[in-house]
């Protein structure tokens, strides 16, 4: 059973520190699809491409797509830029990443010569200074996109069944929050992108947080090993952590609505036997002390081993890599996210 049920779609939208403003009010004309060329060789592939689609009225709720050419709906892989969710942007997978170890033009045409359309996400940033919302701001945006594409699966000759969402950083743990969730659709809003399903096939995540509930679970069970207090990450995640929850006081943080914000971003908590396959990968950095050096914390292996730990506990089926000198676990698949992607398209 999940832990959130219809109280908690209300409170996402009413709450001070939630998504703001009344979603019903964010009806958006249909426009129509130009196509251009890809930002990237195709090399042959037979798949057309199309840029800057607004889901929204917003500034940055755009998302750029390729569609295979099918006589018949296509799946469909939604990737989310990474960034802390204060940068990055939707041409994030236009080119080779990670010093080579993410070639995202051969993963997109391996996927669409495999008949799945592949779409990649911008959204609303937290801003630098005076955040009042919150993660929770993007995240309803990448969501919102997601069933902004359901809305319009006909144009698009996508099967709206056969969805993955993808991502890395902030977008991975987008990814596995709308995952982890009840299905929001709800059928009487006068929006009718949001009575479309918010629930996909399998789940992408890489360089992954496991949870943004961080004063309990980063003490918890993620950096248990390294005995680290809560002083001690406040002390190096004071900016983030306001940003994070919409506060600009550590007395704002430790409010009631705060914790139930903590809760309700918690996605080890959200996680469930009846969620879809995860796909996890923390494996790009060394095995070492969370502040030891710039950008460990947010990505270090044991996000992925909690979240592994956690769907192992709860029965949700999961293929897992983390760690880097030394690797700690690699599923005995070595099965790569393109591949489970076709699995699960195909499944």
């Amino acid at each position: 059973m999940k832990l959130y049920k219809k109280a908690l779609i209300a409170m996402v939208v009413s709450l001070t520190f939630g998504c703001g403003k009344n979603e019903d009010s964010a009806v958006i004309p249909v426009s129509n699809i130009t196509y251009s060329s890809s930002p990237f060789d195709l090399q042959g592939v037979n798949a057309k491409f199309a840029k800057d689609i607004a889901y929204d009225t917003k500034e940055r709720t755009q998302f750029d797509v390729w569609l295979p050419t099918s006589s018949t709906p296509t799946g469909l892989v939604v990737y989310v830029h990474g960034g802390g969710f204060t940068s990055g942007d939707k041409d994030f997978v236009y080119s080779v990443q990670s010093g080579g170890a993410w070639d995202f033009p051969s993963d997109i045409r391996y996927l669409l010569q495999n008949n799945i359309a592949v779409a990649t996400v911008r959204y609303t940033l937290l801003s630098p200074a005076g955040e009042t919302e919150g993660v929770k701001k993007p995240m309803a945006d990448v969501r919102r996109a997601l069933q902004y594409i359901r809305n319009r699966a006909g144009d698009f000759n996508i099967d709206k069944t056969k969805i993955i969402l993808a991502g890395n950083s902030a977008g991975a743990g987008t990814s596995l929050w709308i995952a982890f969730q009840n299905d929001v659709a709800d059928a009487r809003s006068t929006d009718p992108v949001l009575r479309e399903s918010s629930r996909v096939k399998g789940v992408v995540a890489r360089e992954t947080q496991s949870s943004y509930n961080i004063e309990d679970r980063w003490v918890n069970n993620v950096f248990v090993d390294y005995k680290l207090t809560w002083s001690e990450i406040l002390t190096n995640e004071t900016g983030n952590i306001r940003k994070i929850y919409g506060v600009s006081t550590n007395a704002q943080y430790e409010s009631p609505a705060i914790d139930t914000y903590r809760a309700e971003v918690d996605m080890l908590a959200l996680m469930s036997a009846d969620d879809p396959e995860i796909w996890i990968n923390n494996t790009l950095r060394d095995v070492v002390h969370p502040y030891s050096a710039p950008d460990i914390s947010s990505h270090h292996a044991f996000h992925a081993r909690e979240l592994k730990k956690r769907a192992d506990t709860v029965g949700l089926k999961n293929i897992t890599y983390y760690g880097k000198n030394p690797i700690l676990y690699s599923h005995p698949s070595n099965e790569s996210w393109v591949e489970f992607c076709k699995r699960k398209v195909n499944e």
